[in-house]
């Protein structure tokens, strides 16, 4: 890579200054691996690509975060941290060719982690995330690299499906080369990759994801994905511009001829296959550098030359030998620089043996100025018989940063030596064991040979690695040269021998000759199968009939039972088809047993209306399964769907109430306030929280709760701070409100009172106190007072906003005070002063009230 160009980047967030992480301009690359290791266990690995030669970013991350979200509707299921593990240098094909500015490594990070099967087995599957920001500011091919993120996503295949663990690693890709491409020259690397699996594996190209946001470490982000932004000129099928372009084929082969100096992302995926559905995809995101300072290509050129057949053209013509020719003919390589290294190889292009076994270069050289002549000597039996088979002869010279070749391509056919096939004894066997009664089953058979030539038997099974992992076998009896005999052996108990997979199985019993060049034998064709014991199905049900549809807030309470009429070994599980079941609080611990099993499930449905959505849809899976003496299981499920709905409420209400009460200056009032629910939820009755209410110390109301029904008090003693200066009256509201505790959605109702606060000057025109009063303490008039007196206008007139009470003054008729008090509460009972006329003066602010009272004894 060319060097980097190194910026600080600081963000201006309004008055705060926030210094980030280094940002990843030394990630050139990577990919992530999901690894299956056992049951509920794996691994997952995060490989990046680091550019070793730049310092911005002296080392990798100690740790990174990657995200499991659903495919089905992109919800996050889990968050796992994978550490550092490793760091390795990638090497370049030619060492002699790197650059200081070019420098790569490997990083691993991994971590094992426990994954509940059952817990992801969408039918849609899985994908495993990380994102990282920002990438290398001089790339060329997209916009504003250095604010792009890269986003690495693996696509995995649920890891539970039919109540079965799906065992599945995805592919392992192959380290990139460290080498640069050079303008007009061939670049070309093996991308490929391996499956643990066996699975078939597709190439493509792909365009590099960018990450959700400019942050170093963004937190990843559900689909859809963002993709990066190509710079005009380039395309997903241009990424590296060329004659041609970038491109990858079927198997794995990336190319380009480059036509522009740069630095270009790319993208490959690899999609993943299994019986011809596609159950996972790995994305590899890379960059290549293109520079303009190579030598121009001048590769070796190739040509082949036939003894005796001076015309014979590789492109149209087969070479053709008989068993007593010679089969040799020379290889020529010219254009030779002198002190250029050239080597040579040989490919097969429609058969897979390894070539050396076929034919070796160093059997003659012969160097002629710039031109290099091999004799090549083709051996006597041939790859594949009766059919040509066709070789790549290829010639590379030692260019940087790669080799530049030439092929010629050969058809041929070799007759090979004559030999006849060995014969055995029977050509197909048919065996059906009762596992029952003849546990064991045992053939003899033979085989010869016209050419008198040494045999063997091999055994081989389609469905299985080794055929005695089912109980074959097979032994020979004797061999002599032209003749073999042996016996085939079956065992069948399927207590030593599993077969709960497979009852019925496709064997071949190959006889080989030891001919020159092993040419096929024949095989006997064997069908096998074995008649376990009858097991009947288990049986699933429950205890109570189950609901279609239940309210949010309620709970579904029942046991579920698995019997078996065979009183096998029993199991129970629970799996929720479209949910996880552990999230939303269900309840079910499954069992194990014989005979019979039964397991209670409860879930209690949380009011909770951040988890559920109206008339949602929740598939239930209760799972039993048994297994008998030859550990064949048998299922039986049972599948409910069950439509969780919000239940209905009514608002609750006011009892009924003038809406518009009119209350006095200074007097207390005390006025209920009731309010109901015909649903019999609890219900609360407040001021309402959201309205400003009147600026009044005085007001109160003391929040109830109740069952259905409440009831509180509005209690309150106006003040005169309630009118304005001159005002007789104002208007006051208060709103008060009433709300149930309904699942999942509470619901309220509000009511605003309208008080009209009066001023009370009229009372002063009514006041008419008592003249007289007896102290003789019979109970009757024994006190002179102005409150609490029967007859309220025989009280003192309330206080009003602009006349209030000051003091009482007694005096006798000599003018003498005889009694004084500011409280409007003031008792006298005479003290002990004698009979006769007192005279009395009320003082209020702006009113005074004279009279006179009788004090009789």
């Amino acid at each position: 890579m060319v060097a980097m160009r190194r910026t600080y980047v600081i963000l201006l967030f309004l008055l705060l200054i926030l210094c980030l992480k280094a940002k990843a301009f030394h990630i050139v690359g990577g990919e992530i691996e999901f690894i299956y290791l056992g049951e509920g266990i794996y691994r997952i690995n995060l490989i990046q690509y680091f550019d070793e030669a730049q310092n911005l970013n002296p080392g990798p991350d100690p740790s990174v975060t990657v995200y499991i979200f659903r495919n089905s509707d992109n919800e996050l299921l889990s968050v796992h941290t994978l550490l550092f593990d490793t760091e390795e240098l990638v090497e370049y094909t030619n060492i002699e060719c790197s650059r200081e500015d070019l420098q790569t490594s490997r990083i691993l990070y991994t971590a094992d982690v426990s994954l509940d099967p059952s817990s992801y087995a969408d039918p849609l599957g899985y994908y495993i995330q990380w994102e990282r920001c920002c990438r290398n500011s001089v790339i060329d091919n997209i916009v504003t690299p250095d604010g792009t993120g890269m986003n690495y996503v693996i696509e995995i295949p649920p890891l539970m499906r039919n109540g079965i663990i799906f065992q599945n690693s995805s592919p392992i890709l192959f380290k990139p080369l460290s080498d640069y491409a050079c303008i007009n020259q061939l670049y070309y690397t093996e991308f490929t990759g391996i499956d643990p699996d066996g699975d078939s594996l597709v190439y493509s190209l792909t365009t590099p994801l960018n990450s959700s946001s400019q942050v170093a470490l963004p937190v990843a982000q559900p689909k859809p994905h963002l993709n990066v932004a190509f710079n005009p000129g380039f395309s997903e099928n241009n990424m590296v511009p060329g004659s041609p372009p970038l491109r990858i084929d079927s198997e794995g082969l990336l190319t380009v001829r480059p036509s522009e100096k740069g630095l270009f992302v790319f993208g490959i995926k690899v999609e993943e296959y299994r019986d011809g559905e596609k159950i996972g995809e790995v994305r590899r995101d890379f960059q290549m550098l293109v520079i303009d300072e190579c030598e121009p290509p001048d590769p070796p050129v190739v040509a082949i030359e036939i003894p005796g057949q001076p015309d014979f053209d590789p492109e149209v013509d087969t070479l053709t030998y008989t068993v007593a020719e010679a089969k040799c003919f020379d290889f020529l390589v010219s254009n030779i620089t002198p002190g250029e290294r050239i080597f040579l190889k040989a490919e097969g292009v429609n058969f897979d043996e390894d070539i050396n076994e076929i034919f070796s270069f160093r059997d003659s050289l012969s160097l002629s100025g710039s031109d290099l002549t091999v004799e090549i000597c083709i051996p006597d039996c041939p790859p594949l018989r009766d059919v040509p088979f066709i070789l790549d002869l290829i010639a590379g010279d030692d260019a940087c940063p790669l080799p530049q070749l030439d092929t010629v391509r050969l058809t041929l056919q070799v007759q090979p030596p004559p030999n006849q096939k060995p014969v055995p004894s029977l050509k197909r066997l048919t065996v059906i064991q009762d596992e029952d009664n003849n546990p064991v089953f045992s053939r003899i058979i033979t085989a010869s040979d016209a050419d008198n030539e040494a045999l063997e038997f091999s055994l081989s099974i389609e469905e299985a690695e080794d055929p005695a992992l089912f109980g074959f076998d097979f032994n020979v009896i004797s061999s002599n040269l032209g003749f073999i005999e042996g016996e085939f052996i079956w065992d069948t108990d399927c207590t030593i021998y599993d077969f709960s997979e497979d009852d019925e199985f496709n064997l071949k019993v190959l006889v080989n000759d030891s001919d020159q060049c092993d040419a096929p034998g024949d095989t006997i064709d064997i069908n096998a199968r074995v008649i376990l014991p009858d097991n009947t199905n288990p049986n699933v049900t429950v205890s109570s009939v189950l609901p279609n549809s239940i309210d949010l807030g309620s709970t579904l309470d029942f046991d579920v039972v698995v019997d078996d009429a065979d009183g096998d070994d029993l199991s129970l599980q629970f799996v929720g088809a479209n949910f996880n079941p552990e999230f939303y609080g269900v309840q079910f611990e499954g069992a194990t047993g014989n005979n019979s099993i039964e397991s209670p499930f409860r879930w209690d449905l949380a009011c909770d209306a951040s988890l559920y959505e109206d008339g949602q849809e929740f598939e239930l899976w209760f799972i039993g399964d048994d297994d008998d003496r030859c550990e064949l299981k048998n299922f039986d499920t049972l599948k409910h769907i069950l439509t969780v709905n919000y239940p209905s409420n009514t608002v609750p209400a006011f009892q009924s109430i003038d809406r518009l009460q009119s209350i006095r200056v200074n007097e207390f009032v005390r006025i209920p306030l009731g309010a109901f629910d015909t649903d019999g939820d609890r219900i609360r009755l407040e001021f309402d929280p959201s309205f400003r209410q009147p600026t009044s110390a005085s007001l109160s109301f003391e929040p109830s709760e109740g069952q259905g029904q409440t009831t509180s008090f509005i209690e309150w003693q106006p003040e005169c701070s309630l009118l304005r200066f001159g005002e007789t009256s104002s208007l006051q509201d208060v709103v008060f409100s009433v709300t149930d505790d309904a699942c999942p959605i509470p619901s309220s109702d509000t009511l605003k009172i309208t008080f009209e606060i009066v001023d009370n000057g009229e009372r002063q025109e009514q006041f008419l106190p008592p003249n007289v009063f007896t102290p003789n303490n019979d109970g009757l008039n024994d006190n002179f007072q102005l409150s609490g007196n029967a007859n309220i206008n025989q009280n003192l007139p309330p206080d009003n906003c602009d006349n209030f009470f000051e003091y009482i003054v007694i005096n006798n008729r000599a003018g003498v005070s005889v009694f004084r008090s500011e409280n409007r509460d003031f008792v006298w009972s005479g003290g002990g002063f004698p009979a006769g006329v007192y005279y009395y003066l009320i003082k209020y602010s702006n009113t005074d009230f004279k009279g006179y009272i009788h004090l009789i004894r």
